[in-house]
C-alpha cells in the first residue's frame, strides 16, 4: 500500500483501484457489477447484515464506483474506519480487516443481486435521461469522439441492460480478481491493516492510456424535450497533452474561462448580460478535451453562443486582465491547498501525480502556477476548436424569470 502518513484525520482512508479498459461491449456489464460488489457478502449475506456489520465497526464505510480515464476505467473499492487508537476495543482492527476481506475477496454475487442491480442501474440511467444537463453532455461526447473512449459513458447504457448475461458477468469478475490491484492510504495504519493490503495482488506499474482528441468540423446536435430550461454542452479539443510542459498552463486557462470565481464566461454571461442561469467550464484532461455547460433558455441560445465564443477570443489573444489571471492563480492554488483537508482527494492527487510522473511539492505547484504568463495562457487558447456542441432544448414557450 502506497501510504500518505498523517494524523490529521480521525478516519483512516484507503482506496483499492483496477485499471481495467474502458469499450462499450463491457462498460454496462462493470456497472451491474458495481451494484452486485457493494450489496453483499457470502458472511454478511443481505444488505442488512452488512450495514449491522459496518456500524458494528463503529461506522465504518465501504463505497465502489467507477471514474473514466482516458482509454481506461477504474474500478474503486473505498473503505473508511476510525483510527483504532480512538476506540476503546481490543478486537475493533480485526473486524475491520474482517469486513475489507469479505468486501475484496467475498462478494455474494447470486442472481438475486443480478436482478436487483439491473434494476437499480435501469432507473438511474433513466433519472440521467430525463435530466437536461446529464443528458446535454452525455450527446456532446458522444458527438465529440465517435469511435474513441470518449463517447463512452461510464455510466453505462440504458439499452443494453436487457441484453447482459449472469454467466458472462461473473465471467468477467473472475478477470477483475486476477488483475493487479493500486491501493493508496492516507491516515495512520495499523500493521495488521498493512499485512492485509500487501497480500493483494498489487499493479506493477501503472500504464495509462490516453486519448488525444483531434480538432475537426463540430458535430451539433439539438433534442427537444418538455422542461423547463435549456441546456448546452459544448465539447473542445485542447491539443495539450495532459503529460506535455503546458499542462499547468492549460489548468490556469480553464480557471480563467470557466471555473475561478472570477471567469469570464461567469461575470460576461451570467453576471453582466444575465443570460444563463449557469455556466463554466471543466477539463477531460485525459481526453484532451474542455468541456463548457451552460444553464439558459431558448430565447437566449444563440446570444449565449455568441458571448461564449468571445470569452475564448479573449483567452486566446490575451486581453484578460491582470486581476482576472491573479484570481485565477490563486484560485488553482487554494484548490491543491483545500486538497489538504480532504483524504480522498490527497490520494487522487497522489495517483495522478504518479500517472503523470511528477513529484511536485504543494511549493512547487505555487511556483509553477506563478510562473505561468499570459503569452503562455493564450498560445493554449489558440488551440482550442469546438469539435461537438449538443443542445437539449425546451419545446415549448416559456418565460425564463432571467
Amino acid at each position: 500500500m502506497k501510504k500518505i502518513q498523517t494524523k490529521k484525520f480521525i478516519d483512516n482512508s484507503v482506496l483499492v483501484r483496477s485499471l481495467l479498459p474502458l469499450n462499450r461491449a463491457t462498460i454496462t456489464y462493470y456497472n451491474v457489477l458495481v451494484f452486485m460488489l457493494k450489496a453483499k457478502t457470502k458472511e454478511f449475506d443481505t444488505k442488512q447484515k452488512l450495514s449491522v456489520a459496518l456500524n458494528h465497526a463503529y461506522g465504518m464505510q465501504v463505497s465502489y464506483g467507477l471514474t473514466g480515464y482516458g482509454k481506461q476505467v477504474a474500478l474503486d473499492v473505498r473503505f473508511r474506519y476510525i483510527r483504532p487508537e480512538f476506540v476503546d476495543d481490543p478486537g475493533y482492527i480485526d473486524e475491520v480487516v474482517h469486513i475489507m476481506d469479505q468486501i475484496l475477496n467475498d462478494p455474494l454475487l447470486d442472481e438475486s443481486s443480478f436482478e436487483e442491480a439491473k434494476y437499480l442501474l435501469s432507473s438511474r440511467l433513466r433519472r440521467q435521461n430525463d435530466d437536461p444537463d446529464s443528458l446535454a453532455l452525455k450527446k456532446a461526447l458522444e458527438l465529440a469522439g465517435k469511435e474513441t473512449s470518449i463517447a463512452i459513458p461510464v455510466q453505462g447504457y440504458l439499452d443494453e441492460i436487457g441484453t447482459i448475461e449472469y454467466d458472462r458477468l461473473l465471467s468477467l469478475y473472475e478477470q477483475w480478481k486476477t488483475i493487479g490491484k493500486i491501493v493508496y492510504g492516507c491516515g495512520s495504519f495499523d500493521e495488521k491493516v498493512m499485512s492485509f493490503f500487501d497480500s493483494l495482488k498489487k499493479e506493477s506499474a501503472i500504464r495509462l492510456e490516453t486519448n488525444q482528441l483531434e480538432p475537426g468540423s463540430p458535430s451539433i446536435e439539438t433534442i427537444e424535450k418538455n422542461i423547463s430550461q435549456t441546456s448546452i454542452v459544448q465539447v473542445y479539443s485542447t491539443s495539450t497533452n495532459v503529460f506535455s510542459k503546458d499542462y499547468y498552463a492549460l489548468l490556469l486557462l480553464n480557471s480563467i474561462l470557466g471555473q475561478s470565481s472570477m471567469s469570464l464566461l461567469f461575470n460576461n454571461v451570467r453576471e453582466k448580460h444575465s443570460l444563463c442561469y449557469s455556466i463554466s467550464s471543466s477539463l477531460i484532461r485525459f481526453d484532451g478535451a474542455l468541456c463548457i455547460s451552460t444553464g439558459t433558455s431558448a430565447a437566449s441560445m444563440d446570444e449565449c453562443i455568441r458571448l461564449i465564443d468571445e470569452q475564448i477570443k479573449v483567452c486566446a489573444d490575451g486581453c484578460f486582465t491582470d486581476e482576472e489571471l491573479e484570481v485565477a492563480r490563486m484560485d488553482l492554488i487554494d484548490m491543491y491547498r483545500r486538497q489538504q483537508d480532504r483524504p480522498w482527494a490527497m490520494i487522487e492527487q497522489a495517483f495522478l501525480d504518479e500517472v503523470l510522473r511528477r513529484s511536485d511539492t504543494m511549493q512547487d505547484r505555487i511556483e509553477r502556477i506563478g510562473s505561468i504568463t499570459k503569452e503562455q495562457i493564450s498560445e493554449i487558447g489558440k488551440r482550442l476548436s469546438l469539435v461537438s456542441m449538443a443542445v437539449v432544448k425546451e419545446d415549448h414557450d416559456e418565460e425564463t424569470g432571467l
